[in-house]
């Protein structure tokens, strides 16, 4: 029994330190394993990077050499939606330096704009830097009003839409009337954003000299692309007309070419601005390289009342709400330019001779206000504009300033709203 115990025992050992043994050893195979795995997936995935890096750098590489600054802005977006899911610390940060540089006007620039381009032979400037001290903003229907917004708000979250691969909108076409606001609305646009505000002189830039003209609008597209701004191409029609056109030369066909494939290819630094009063006169390629297009009414009544009380400024409190109202629904088919230049003569008549303001502004309707189209609008009209300057003018003085009869406007006083 002893022998059996003692023969036992050191078998038993045997046996434990076999198991601990191959146990040992399944757990080091695992290990082994698990290790060479890690070690595979992180032999691999640089591996992986680095074919993708190759892909990409040279032709950063080039874009960037080559000064290409468009073509890399293209690449790096591009490269950021590759790379959004597997690296999204690396897309965020080409995100954010993408959107420091395209909207700062701070940021590095490929090459100093140096001053304004000028004409080769008569050294006028082709374009002017307007100040942006005053820039009110523009009175617009809420659907347009949205659009414009829209357009800001994303140009606003740039680093946003970069670090997920897009570009912020940056053209504009606006179309409408003359004196709706358009050149208002691009001053605006740039004091909202921060960039400085030029405009090209058409006067300057359009010659009788075969290819001047483009020679003049290729330096001023190139000195708008050179540091971030705003760029307004005023009287569009002027050089971007239908190639269609047989009655026009093949210059201005050239033109359009141009414009078109700078349009395609305008950078996110700066915001290029497109007005016309004739859309119907652009060639029909345009329209669809403009991130945006924008129609500007003429202002409705609503419109007209805001716009005379923005234009009468700190004077507002001296004129009635009625006569604002009244004035409004009198002016029917007035722009806001011509509402503007009303008050501000207005104004100008009150400041230098001392009447009252509410009389000065029913003074200058003599010669600016409309005919009311009917017999019931026009007596509250009179009514109102006789109220509101405490019965300053006389009937014989309201039938001049109104263009009718002294009984007439006799008739009208004496009748109840």
């Amino acid at each position: 029994m002893r022998f059996r115990q003692s023969v036992q025992a050191p078998c038993r050992s045997v046996r434990y330190e076999r198991e601990s043994r191959r146990a040992s050893n399944k757990r080091a195979h695992r290990s082994y394993f698990l290790s060479s795995f890690i070690v595979r997936q992180s032999d691999t995935m640089p591996k992986t990077r680095t074919r993708q890096l190759q892909h990409w750098l040279p032709k950063l590489a080039e874009a960037g050499l080559s000064g290409d600054r468009q073509r890399l802005e293209l690449l790096l977006l591009s490269l950021i939606r590759a790379q959004k899911l597997e690296s999204p610390e690396l897309s965020d940060e080409l995100g954010a330096i993408l959107a420091q540089f395209a909207t700062s006007e701070t940021a590095l620039r490929w090459k100093d704009a140096g001053p304004p381009p000028t004409d080769a032979e008569e050294g006028f400037a082709l374009v002017r830097n307007l100040t942006l001290d005053c820039a009110p903003t523009p009175v617009l229907p809420h659907d347009v009003f949205g659009t414009i917004h829209q357009f800001i708000r994303e140009r606003q979250f740039s680093q946003r839409l970069f670090s997920e691969g897009f570009a912020p909108p940056a053209s504009i076409l606006i179309t409408g009337l003359p004196g709706t606001g358009k050149t208002m609305l691009a001053r605006w646009i740039a004091h909202t954003l921060g960039l400085p505000f030029i405009v090209q002189d058409l006067a300057v830039s359009i010659s009788s000299f075969l290819g001047k003209t483009g020679f003049n609008l290729k330096r001023t597209l190139d000195y708008g692309r050179a540091r971030p701004c705003l760029l307004l191409l005023d009287e569009f029609d002027a050089i971007a007309k239908r190639r269609d056109d047989n009655t026009e030369l093949g210059e201005f066909k050239r033109i359009v070419n141009v414009l078109l494939k700078e349009l395609e290819d305008w950078p996110s630094q700066s915001v290029l601005v497109a007005a016309t009063n004739h859309p119907d006169l652009l060639d029909r390629a345009i329209g669809r390289r403009f991130h945006i297009v924008v129609s500007l009414p003429m202002p409705g009544r609503a419109e007209r009342f805001r716009i005379l009380e923005q234009a009468s400024g700190r004077f507002s409190k001296e004129i009635p709400a009625d006569l604002l109202e009244a004035c409004a629904t009198m002016l029917k088919t007035s722009s806001g330019s011509d509402l503007e230049t009303l008050m501000h003569a207005a104004i100008r008549k009150h400041l230098a001779t001392d009447v009252p303001l509410s009389q000065s502004l029913v003074t200058e309707l003599r010669t600016r206000c409309d005919r009311p189209a009917d017999r019931k609008s026009f007596g509250s009209l009179v009514r109102t504009v006789q109220n509101a300057t405490n019965g300053h003018f006389t009937v014989r003085e309201l039938a001049a300033i109104f263009g009718k009869s002294v009984s007439t406007i006799h008739h009208h006083l004496k009748k109840e709203s």
